[in-house]
């Protein structure tokens, strides 16, 4: 790791144990003997072979409580939130309120600015987010993300997934419109579904949008998806992520995750 940390790629049989019991990294592989409870940060594996560094980085990232970067490109970063946003996350939250596509992580905001609010609310707020990020981020593996500028840092929009009722993954997005017309929200989205398919495994999402949204319609379409129904005057989405039949798994496939022993509470 790029902090000079360690992630250890263990069986039982090779010394697991001991190196949980050291607080270390661990990522157990499936072997003839059982596997003990991970207390800290454990995923389980079929074999050595397939765990690349970038799986392994995820995996020592979560351990260390660092932000997954689920994305990026010459212009953007698309990655976790941490604390550290919120007063930037409550300025977004605050401009996409009328937007009903897309519900947010702080919930309802006052009209204020953000130093404007008492200390209660700045408490409450930043316990709501601190929240919100310990736990979507670590028992789902995913959730909404920030949108990050990488000429300058500002957050200018966020893309992700929500659970719906029926437990499927509704992808959504929001770009401040300043920023809008430059191919942002498509090009997050895209991560976004790649980061479903490659480390997710998810077979289908789906997304919602009102019908006279027309940027919303193009985006969805030319990401493939397809219109399957309509509701209250929002048009339903969906797109399968399945991998045809046909298609030859590469030999370098990334890890497939079996298991997690631990959620964090």
């Amino acid at each position: 790791m790029e902090d000079g940390g360690r992630v250890w790629v263990l069986s039982a049989e090779e010394g697991l144990v001991a190196h949980m019991a050291r607080g270390e990294c661990v990522i157990g592989v499936l072997s003839d003997s059982d596997l003990p409870p991970i207390p800290d940060g454990g995923y389980l594996v079929e074999d050595e072979e397939s765990v690349d560094a970038a799986f392994a980085g995820r995996v020592y990232a979560r351990f260390c409580h660092k932000p997954w970067i689920i994305g990026e490109n010459e212009a953007l970063i698309l990655r976790e939130f941490v604390p550290g946003d919120l007063v930037e996350l409550y300025r977004l939250e605050q401009d996409m309120r009328s937007y009903i596509d897309l519900k947010g992580i702080l919930g309802t905001l006052p009209d204020v600015k953000w130093t404007e609010l008492s200390a209660v609310e700045q408490k409450e707020l930043s316990e709501r987010f601190a929240a919100y990020i310990e736990h979507q981020y670590s028992f789902y593996e995913f959730g909404l993300w920030g949108m990050f500028r990488r000429s300058d840092g500002k957050l200018i929009g966020m893309c992700g997934y929500s659970a719906t009722e029926e437990e499927d993954m509704s992808l959504g997005y929001y770009v401040y419109p300043t920023c809008r017309l430059n191919g942002y929200a498509t090009a997050c989205c895209r991560m976004a579904l790649d980061f479903a398919t490659g480390w997710l495994h998810a077979e289908m999402v789906t997304a919602c949008t009102r019908r006279e949204n027309s940027a919303s319609k193009y985006i969805l379409r030319k990401l493939g998806f397809s219109q399957v129904g309509e509701e209250d005057g929002r048009l339903l989405f969906r797109k399968d992520l399945t991998v045809p039949e046909a298609a030859e798994e590469p030999e370098d496939r990334p890890a497939q995750i079996l298991g997690k022993h631990f959620r964090r509470t």
